[in-house]
């Protein structure tokens, strides 16, 4: 695994850069933890969606695949991910 500052920081750039890319995502926000809160978790990736059903689109969507092979797949080793309605 990858966990460099470079590759990192390329990540959360990266990310930021889905809303571009990706109908129906209204905002994207990623950045490191600072507390000691987050049960080990070092950074966060938030993605806000139109609509629960603009979800599905985003996980199959081809950027959003290419992201999650070319920069997320190398740095990371766990994910958790939680999708709720606001």
């Amino acid at each position: 695994i990858n966990t460099s500052e470079d590759a990192i920081d390329k990540a959360l750039s990266e990310a930021i850069l889905l809303k571009e890319k990706i109908p129906g995502i209204v905002k994207v926000s990623a950045g490191k933890n600072f507390t000691d809160r987050a049960k080990g978790y070092e950074y966060a990736l938030v993605v806000e969606l139109s609509s629960k059903e603009d979800l599905r689109i985003y996980l199959d969507h081809e950027n959003h695949v290419e992201f999650k092979s070319n920069y997320l797949t190398p740095i990371i080793q766990d994910v958790l991910a939680f999708d709720f309605e606001n």
